[in-house]
């Protein structure tokens, strides 16, 4: 099913109440854990609740779990083996703090990047394991043990009991953030002229879901195959926002006189079909809608050619004196001898402006629409721009 199907009632509810829900699964996670210390009593088995406090606290998501855990795992399994090879074969004090010492500063040095969390595990796993190195091996092998099992327990909760996914979360951020960009585009065409209206608050609230989604993009690799077979794709979705975010940002700068109003009103009726399609898109992301809305075929060129026009028919008398930042006296006398009239520095930029934005709008579906194309496992070949045929 595609990522931007309609949402079940289910999942619905959990994504809505997914603090309630995050809260009551590690609940029900440490609950396992205390049962299995009633029944069996296993040495340290408070490891294995520190594990699920560590693992689920911070990430609700499923494939958020499984990737800590995982991790966590693996980091727990080399510093074990690690620091029970030193405590078993060691019998210096000086020398096995010496090489605890130079393990852990080589963890320090290598750690980096998308699996830096295992080895900071891999790292105090050693210093807990070798502890004063006067204990013998099974304490060492005991805690190893419970923290495993501590991650078996978050992960088989957290996919089987009221599964929070991220794939809805980072569709809820995608659609959140298109939506405040559409409405921004929107408010700014209907205003008045020099207007000063403030947008911030939107365009921070877009600029801060376009930063969620790119949190999201590692537990996506473990919900979906399709999502990760296009994390490149994710990556310049997210770009792609924020791009369309800074070409709004200028919006609220733009500036034109009385004398240049029904240039810009042209120019602004070209706008609000930008604002309509990005309406669209976000309906279609948030799974009101069963089909991807389609762009006019080569919307580039039309719209290109219909800014041309509405500059053409701009009257110039309020836009030299914003010309004489670009161009000499002498240029403008000359032109003017010619019966030549320069072009307004304003208006033209805002036309820039506008077309920029048709450019971001149209890009952004195509990459919805190849994610969409996958999830539906139709050939590469029809993967096209999301235009009309």
């Amino acid at each position: 099913m595609s990522v931007f199907a309609p949402a079940t009632p289910f999942a619905d509810f959990i994504y809505r109440h997914f603090r309630s829900v995050h809260a009551l699964k590690l609940g029900l996670a440490l609950l396992v854990a205390v049962t299995i210390n009633a029944i069996w009593a296993p040495p340290h088995f408070i490891w294995s609740m520190v594990t699920i406090v560590v693992i689920m606290m911070s990430l609700p998501q499923v494939g958020g779990a499984i990737e800590k855990s995982l991790q966590r795992a693996i980091g727990t399994c080399l510093g074990s083996a690690y620091g029970v090879m030193l405590v078993a074969t060691v019998d210096s004090y000086w020398l096995i703090m010496s090489l605890l010492i130079l393990a852990v500063s080589l963890i320090c040095f290598i750690s980096a990047g998308r699996y830096s969390y295992a080895y900071l595990v891999s790292g105090f796993t050693i210093i807990i394991v070798v502890g004063d190195a006067n204990h013998d091996t099974s304490e060492a092998l005991w805690r190893t043990a419970n923290i495993l099992s501590g991650c078996v327990i978050a992960i088989l909760v957290s996919l089987f009991i009221f599964p929070i996914k991220a794939k809805q979360d980072w569709r809820s951020q995608l659609t959140h953030a298109i939506d405040n960009m559409a409405e921004v585009l929107a408010q700014h065409l209907k205003a008045p002229a020099n207007h000063d209206l403030d947008f911030r608050a939107k365009l921070e609230a877009a600029m801060k879901a376009v930063l969620t989604q790119k949190k999201l993009f590692f537990s996506l690799e473990w919900e979906s195959k399709t999502l990760k077979k296009h994390k490149v794709l994710l990556s310049q979705l997210a770009n792609k926002q924020v791009r369309l975010i800074t070409l709004l940002e200028l919006l609220p700068l733009t500036r034109w006189q009385e004398e240049d109003k029904d240039a810009y009103l042209q120019i602004n009726a070209v706008a609000s079909e930008l604002a309509f399609y990005l309406q669209q898109l976000a309906e279609f992301v948030a799974g009101k809608a069963q089909q991807l809305p389609t762009l006019p075929e080569c919307l580039e060129q039309e719209l290109q050619h219909r800014l041309q026009l509405a500059l053409a028919s701009a009257p110039i008398t309020s836009t030299i004196v914003a010309s004489t930042t670009t161009a000499s006296s002498t240029d403008l006398d000359a032109a003017a001898t010619d019966g030549e009239v320069p072009q307004g520095f304003a208006l033209t930029g805002y036309s820039w402006l506008i077309y920029q934005l048709a450019i971001a709008v149209e890009a952004l579906y195509e990459d919805i629409a190849i994610i969409e194309i996958a999830y539906n496992k139709q050939p590469a070949s029809q993967i096209t721009s999301g235009k009309a045929d």
